[in-house]
């Protein structure tokens, strides 16, 4: 059984699906997760200053919880979560300073035993991609679909310990055993402007709508992500432009959900997640 962390994007944000279709598809594919009994913002950007550790308590709460509830791992959907966790828990497993200081901050101790999963991982890791393709009830013949990675999901390359951070794979990889054709693209490990999004729109717009219409040149008839954040860049970035020349943004969940039939398998199923 695996901890469940949502993490608040997903969870506030309800009508993208990300969470309703990640949850029917781990459940189609017979991985069983639970959500933490209690769990707080992991913080969303991860802290650059070596002298900073306030930022990394919430993010250790769930980490010690998921030791604590004795799930065999962490499993997060939001690019930005895993980011913040999987950092965290990689510098309380090598910073010494770093541990002792959070730990007389909780006035507790963490045993450094959890490991952050995210949902692209797991569907590589523990379920496969031949077991995917196996369980495909309507194959995506004939969809061309561009993924875009990021850099959250990404880098650094090694505390991350996920993908090449140059040459990522795992997306297209399903894709394929869905029935569709991966289309490869320039900008796809590009960042989309990120937070610039709150202050400086016109920086994350350029920058977003050169990896759409790199996509979309490349044959794309969508494109999907795993972050929040990146799917809305990638969707506002596009407002100015007529309806033909706009790519669908979905998350990587919606053509696995679709491809599934997750929503006809899960209908009767009572919900994962609390």
């Amino acid at each position: 059984m695996l901890g469940y962390y949502p993490g608040c994007t997903v969870r506030a944000h309800q009508n993208g699906n990300f969470e309703k279709e990640a949850l029917a598809i781990l459940k189609v594919l017979g991985i069983s997760v639970e959500e933490l009994s209690e769990w707080e913002c992991c913080g969303a950007i991860y802290p650059l200053t070596n002298d900073e550790y306030v930022p990394l308590l919430s993010s250790v709460r769930a980490l010690k919880r998921t030791e604590e509830e004795k799930k065999e791992g962490l499993l997060t959907l939001c690019s930005a979560c895993y980011h913040v966790l999987k950092r965290v828990n990689h510098r309380m497993n090598n910073d010494k300073e770093a541990k002792k200081r959070v730990e007389n901050y909780l006035d507790d101790k963490y045993d450094g035993t959890t490991k952050v999963l995210h949902l692209i991982e797991v569907l590589r890791d523990q379920v496969g991609y031949k077991e995917i393709k196996e369980h495909v009830a309507n194959s995506l013949e004939g969809e061309k679909i561009a993924t875009y990675y990021g850099c959250l999901f990404l880098r650094p390359e090694k505390e991350m310990e996920l993908l090449d951070a140059e040459n990522p794979g795992v997306m297209e990889e399903i894709v394929k055993a869905l029935g569709a054709e991966p289309v490869i693209y320039p900008y796809r490990t590009d960042c989309c402007g990120a937070y610039h999004a709150s202050d400086k729109e016109e920086v994350s717009n350029s920058a977003s709508l050169k990896i759409v219409m790199a996509a979309k040149k490349a044959g794309a008839t969508q494109l999907v992500t795993a972050c929040p954040l990146c799917k809305h860049n990638l969707q506002h970035c596009q407002k100015e432009l007529e309806d033909e020349q706009k790519l669908p943004i979905h998350y990587i969940t919606a053509p696995i959900y679709k491809a599934l039939g997750a929503d006809k398998k899960a209908e009767d199923e009572q919900p994962l997640a609390n």
